[in-house]
């Protein structure tokens, strides 16, 4: 029980980096079919991504020995200040004026098709690869650990759609550096767990 937990944990805070691109690009109006290739992505590859990360997490682990827990609390921790840091990294501010300018050059992005679907789902996920090698090295249960990373990611990415018909930006934007604590406190529990 407290091996799925960490893993929702873990789920959790990853899924709230989708999350908060989700609600932010929300605000901008995007397409139901975006909407939804783009939770079908993040959930599949929260799948993929750990799932590689876990075996090569199995096989460092089985290499360092007693030392792997620590490594994957380590390597979790180092998401979490990552995220911490992006979540909390100044935000260019300009006024209504300014901004209705710019987006009359049509300087925004525009976003469409299976390519804008993959790279953006490639840029919320990444560190689920990373995340599963840590998850790996600590030896957690594969099958359940990338079912509910999957299901969670989704879910979250949902969330994030319909979130944006009621937050502001600074909510998503706050949302990254949330999945960063959560993910530095489960490395604590982890790297407590390691050295007993």
């Amino acid at each position: 029980m407290n091996e799925l937990m960490g893993s929702f944990i873990v789920a959790i805070a990853l899924g709230l980096d989708a999350f908060s691109v989700a609600l932010c690009l929300g605000l901008s109006g995007i397409s139901r079919t975006f909407k939804l290739q783009f939770i079908g992505v993040v959930s599949i590859l929260h799948v993929l991504l750990p799932l590689t990360g876990l075996y090569l997490g199995l096989a460092a682990g089985n290499l360092a020995g007693k030392w792997a827990a620590i490594i994957g609390a380590l390597v979790l921790a180092f998401i979490g200040q990552q995220m911490i840091r992006e979540g909390l990294a100044k935000e260019e501010v300009m006024c209504f004026r300014e901004a209705r300018v710019k987006m009359e050059r049509n300087d925004r992005i525009a976003l469409g098709g299976w390519t804008a679907v993959l790279v953006l789902g490639l840029s919320v996920s990444v560190d689920a690869l990373v995340a599963g090698f840590g998850l790996g090295i600590t030896r957690v249960s594969i099958l359940s650990t990338v079912v509910i990373m999957g299901v969670v990611a989704g879910l979250m990415t949902g969330l994030g759609w319909l979130g944006a018909k009621y937050c502001s930006e600074l909510i998503g934007k706050r949302a990254e550096a949330v999945g960063g604590v959560l993910l530095i406190l489960l490395a604590l529990k982890i790297l407590v767990g390691g050295i007993q």
